[in-house]
């Protein structure tokens, strides 16, 4: 799920943004988590504490801690260059400033809902949001990983089994039916009770098993091989190709 933090010292700036977002969620049909915070210290002990934000629309001018040193405190302290930032501010001369904190946006009080949108749009784009990412926390770390380089997910007891093309494995404590009801849209098979496969991972699907693009061979339980030949010939007829 796509996550966006809002942060402003006005609720009503919050608020307005949030409707904003909300009303592209009901056009669009996207999953987007939205928070919202009245202080850059508020969101700065969120973000200590493990949360992570994929869109940060960020206020310039707050007390206690500002906009930029939250955004410099983002980059430096805690070396994370991926969260986009979007800045908002009532004034204009904070270019030379915000160099360094590489900002996605600048959004001008009184804010307009179209350029709003906007930043949320290149935020999704960059962050390949549409190409689709799973995460998956553990301990009290949060992982992403692009679906692309997943190859299958098995259930290991208690525990979810991440392989991928890298061929690096993860492990977390989750369910089976969890797993698929996130990568089900992005053509992920459940070939059996153990086993979800990434389509695009299939070198050679056969009745009984599939070969995965590591040369791994998966079984294809009796009870779900007619359907997995379906979802096959489906997927064959939309000429789907990751971009």
């Amino acid at each position: 799920m796509f996550s966006v933090g809002i942060c402003d010292d006005e609720i009503s700036i919050c608020d307005e943004i949030e409707r904003s977002i909300n009303k592209y969620i009901e056009m669009n049909n996207v999953d987007i988590k939205v928070e919202k915070f009245t202080s850059g210290k508020e969101l700065y002990i969120e973000i200590k504490k493990g949360a992570k934000f994929d869109l940060i629309y960020l206020d310039i001018e707050m007390k206690q801690m500002d906009g930029i040193m939250l955004g410099e405190r983002i980059r430096n302290e805690m070396d994370d260059y991926i969260t986009k930032i979007t800045y908002i501010s009532g004034k204009n001369g904070y270019e030379c400033r915000l160099f360094d904190v590489q900002p996605l946006h600048f959004l001008k009080k009184p804010l307009e809902e179209d350029k709003i949108i906007d930043s949320l749009k290149l935020a999704l784009k960059l962050t390949d949001y549409f190409g689709g990412f799973f995460s998956f926390k553990k301990g009290h770390e949060l992982y992403k990983l692009s679906l692309k380089e997943i190859i299958y997910f098995e259930s290991v007891n208690r525990e979810i089994k991440i392989v991928t093309s890298s061929g690096k494995k993860h492990y977390y404590y989750g369910t089976m039916e969890e797993v698929f009801s996130r990568v089900i849209k992005h053509q992920f098979i459940r070939i059996h009770r153990s086993y979800i496969i990434n389509y695009h991972h299939a070198s050679k699907l056969k009745y009984e098993k599939v070969v995965m693009s590591n040369r791994e061979e998966l079984p294809i339980s009796q009870s779900r091989r007619k359907e997995v030949r379906q979802l096959q010939l489906d997927f064959e007829k939309e000429n789907y190709h990751w971009s």
